[in-house]
């Protein structure tokens, strides 16, 4: 899959165990939080590429991103597509957080664990896109086998990265899917309404 796509599963995962499945008070900065969390969760598994979009969102990210290759064993699609890269990547963000949460006083009265699950979900979802991918994803490497949806021996009919049918089907579905949640939330929590209550309010 592609990185656009990428990220939209990510917050589309984010947006129904958040939105719809746990019941917390979301705050602004928790939003963005999540939101930057999910994203760069949703990223990470294609650090393993110089040309991946996250180095090129970086300073100094193309320099880096050589640096750092040589810790990718096999390239892209093996290391950091398996639960081993989850494993190493989610322990490596868990430090950064901690020392994010240390470091920045307003962030102490935000809950850690949300924000490092934001990030599970995003890795997690970027991994299980690239299952319906024709390449497929070794999820147990250093072992060689693949896994796809659907297994072999349909693999042919899994998607081709930016081919027409991820561009043009799974992107605008996962997107109004992503749409439709937010939807339901802001209707269950009765936002729109509070937010016209605060309007008139303010004008009068």
């Amino acid at each position: 899959m592609t990185y656009k796509t990428h990220v939209s599963v990510g917050l589309t995962f984010s947006a129904i165990v958040f939105l719809l499945l746990y019941k917390i008070e979301l705050s602004p900065i928790l939003i963005i939080l999540l939101i930057v969390s999910t994203v760069i969760g949703s990223s990470a598994p294609d650090l393993d590429t110089p040309t991946g979009e996250l180095w090129r969102k970086i300073p100094a990210g193309s320099v880096l991103s050589r640096i750092v290759k040589p810790a990718f064993i096999g390239g892209h699609r093996h290391l950091s597509h398996s639960f081993i890269g989850l494993g190493l990547l989610s322990l490596l963000y868990f430090l950064i957080l901690k020392l994010m949460f240390s470091f920045i006083p307003i962030l102490t009265t935000i809950d850690f664990g949300l924000v490092y699950l934001a990030f599970i979900i995003g890795y997690g979802g970027h991994l299980l896109a690239d299952m319906f991918t024709e390449a497929g994803v070794p999820l147990l490497f250093p072992l060689p086998y693949h896994f796809g949806i659907p297994p072999d021996p349909l693999g042919k009919l899994r998607i081709k990265t930016g081919h027409w049918f991820e561009n043009l089907i799974i992107y605008p579905i996962v997107n109004i899917t992503l749409l439709w949640i937010i939807i339901v939330y802001v209707r269950r929590q009765g936002l729109l309404e509070h937010l016209i209550n605060r309007i008139h309010f303010v004008k009068m």
